[in-house]
């Protein structure tokens, strides 16, 4: 009779028992790797139903540990962007208080005070070139590019590569205040003596300087007394006419109003007085005759126009120029170009008729990191400075750290600083005082945006500090769901040592076991049951 092997008798029994030791064997060898590698299996399919859990926890996980590198570079540049603006404010605050200190005893010699002024504008530049890693902190979206050129090239003016000739912030300010105090050093007035008892005053006689460049004449001269008289005739240009009658009594006084081109005006008042210095720029003596007293007048009208031309006229036009070349910008701007600063223009014979822009071949552009405006807005106005960097901190969840150097506060604290630099008065005299003010006055306006304006240099610091706690807080965040997904996925990948232990031996007694009776069930023949 034939016997099939698979069915033969015994045969399902003995198939049993090898399956069993089989599984034994498995469960020995598995427990065994788990004891050695800590882990329930070497691969995923090993997991069973924890396999789907495991690999979004390992997802999971390894996008916290990318933000959370992305959070540690941010933090530390944002740290530092509010280091270097704290101390941009700072030098702004300190400067405009040094300046109204001063008020109270004008120094005989400000020399001092520009220097100081200087030294604060170049530390104030070279801290907007602050940079973290080799990333800078104030050119917006451009991290690679140093934003800010040097405070020597800023001040002074270069060559560039093609050997064009740059100028700096130093010769804008010289030309532009040369152009507005003219030859004579008085705002570009003319002042002649038609009789030996009266003076005139005339405004440029160039149609297309006049206006532009210097001082012109505005409103109605008032005149004390009687033996004074004063008025102004024709247009374009006009004449202040100012006569003596008769011999004036001290306390008698003409005044007259001067007009900028930056709309505003200072007044010049003259009053006779019994005695006067003669480098008085507001009172004169009544001399022994009329005539003598005119020439007095006269004299004292010629320091007070040249008073005026380099105190008020002088410090409005340095204020002038110093905001107008921070505005300057190498890349980007309304047209996609960059900004550029207004040079003056001049016709043949060297008066000057106006501005055109500049051209970064023969003007220095301080600014050249990235400088992108929102041209859908009418005027386009310039992007978001703390959105041009930003790290990404969750799934859904960003935070803003750029910063710009060229921001407007930040101009404005430069402006202040420069016109401290350039107009602060260098010598003591009569016009010491007014010249002092008129840069508290215009300096003070600008320094005013390290911490007082709205928006202010401060206010930016404030900005990057909360976005330094929100990087902090989405740390602490990220750390603590860090914490439990990795919990998670070990509950699920790893294997308990004591309880590996306890099934290890458990498996190994239920083998030794099996082995054992295996081997005496081997060793049984129908012998030994007949026996």
């Amino acid at each position: 009779m034939t016997t099939i092997s698979p069915f033969a008798a015994g045969s399902y029994v003995s198939n049993r028992n090898t399956s069993q030791l089989l599984t034994l064997k498995n469960q020995l060898n598995d427990l065994s790797n788990q004891l050695s590698s800590g882990k329930v299996s070497q691969t995923y399919g090993g997991l069973g139903t924890g396999r789907s859990t495991a690999l979004a926890a390992q997802a999971t996980l390894s996008a916290l540990n990318g933000y959370g590198a992305g959070i540690t570079a941010a933090q530390t540049r944002t740290d530092l962007a509010v280091t270097s603006l704290t101390q941009v404010a700072t030098l702004g605050t300190s400067a405009r208080t040094a300046l109204n200190n001063g008020l109270q005893s004008v120094a005989a010699n400000t020399t001092a005070g520009r220097s100081i002024a200087l030294s604060n504008l170049q530390t104030a530049l070279d801290t907007l070139n602050q940079s973290a890693a080799g990333s800078y902190l104030f050119g917006g979206r451009d991290a690679t590019t140093q934003p800010v050129l040097d405070a020597d090239t800023i001040l002074n003016g270069t060559t560039d590569s093609q050997g064009n000739k740059l100028d700096g912030l130093t010769t804008l300010v010289n030309q532009r205040v040369s152009a507005e105090l003219g030859s004579g050093g008085n705002g570009r007035l003319t002042q002649t003596s038609p009789s030996s008892t009266s003076v005139q005053v005339t405004e440029e006689a160039n149609a297309a300087t006049r206006g532009k460049f210097g001082f012109t004449l505005t409103g109605t001269p008032t005149t004390t007394g009687t033996a004074l008289s004063a008025s102004v005739s024709g247009a374009g240009p006009a004449s202040l006419n100012v006569s003596l009658a008769a011999q004036p009594a001290a306390g008698d006084s003409v005044s007259f109003a001067l007009k900028m081109p930056d709309g505003t005006s200072t007044t010049v008042t003259l009053t006779a007085a019994t005695s006067a210095d003669p480098t008085s720029t507001t009172s004169f003596a009544i001399g022994a005759s009329v005539t003598d007293t005119m020439t007095n007048l006269s004299a004292t009208l010629t320091n007070a126009l040249k008073g005026a031309a380099t105190s008020t006229l002088a410090v409005n036009a340095t204020a002038a120029v110093t905001q107008d070349f921070f505005t300057g910008s190498a890349k980007g701007g309304p047209t996609g170009t960059g900004i550029t600063p207004q040079r003056i223009v001049y016709d043949a014979s060297k008066n000057p008729i106006g501005y055109t822009p500049a051209t970064p071949t023969n003007t220095v552009l301080w600014y050249q990191g990235e400088n992108t405006y929102d041209t859908s807005t009418n005027p386009p106005q310039p992007t978001s400075a703390l959105d041009s960097q930003s790290v990404q901190v969750s799934a859904t969840g960003k935070v803003g750290t750029g910063a710009r150097a060229n921001d407007p506060t930040i101009q404005n604290v430069l402006s202040g600083l420069a016109t401290m630099a350039f107009a602060l008065p260098t010598t003591s005299d009569a016009n010491t005082s007014s010249t002092y003010q008129t840069v508290v006055d215009k300096a003070g306006a600008l320094l005013s945006a390290a911490d007082q304006t709205n928006p202010s240099v401060q206010d930016t610091v404030t900005q990057l500090s909360v976005a330094s706690t929100r990087l902090s807080n989405a740390a602490t965040t990220n750390t603590a769901t860090q914490t439990t997904v990795q919990n998670t996925l070990d509950g699920i990948e790893q294997a308990p040592t004591e309880e590996v232990v306890a099934k290890l031996l458990d498996v190994q007694n239920r083998l030794q076991a099996s082995y054992s009776v295996t081997a005496s069930l081997s060793k049984l023949s129908l012998v030994n049951y007949i026996s």
